[in-house]
């Protein structure tokens, strides 16, 4: 193991026992979520943007949003998403029908 991976590593435990119980129990549950979205071949759609798409985002001026007409949605335009659910030891997971 590198000596950086042992640094992180030692940082995250670090700022792991500053937390209260009940924190460290929600980053225990981020970490088995993301062990079974890597188990369940399930990559979020964020991971696949791309860092020069992400920069370019941040970087845009919205300064003028405010001058746009407000968008008039059609029937149907808004339908429902995805039905998710929080299991305990995974986190928030979609549910599958």
């Amino acid at each position: 193991m590198s000596a950086s991976m042992d640094s992180l590593k030692e940082k995250i435990l670090e700022k792991l026992e500053r937390l209260t119980k009940n924190a460290q129990q929600e980053v225990l549950d981020f970490v088995e979520f993301l062990e079974w979205r890597k188990d369940n071949c399930q990559e979020s759609q964020l991971s696949v943007v791309s860092e020069e798409s992400d920069a370019g985002w941040l970087e845009t001026d919205l300064s003028n949003l405010g001058s746009y007409e407000p968008y008039d949605w059609q029937p149907g335009e808004l339908d429902k998403g995805l039905s998710i659910k929080y299991v305990p030891g995974m986190g928030v997971v979609i549910v599958e029908e």
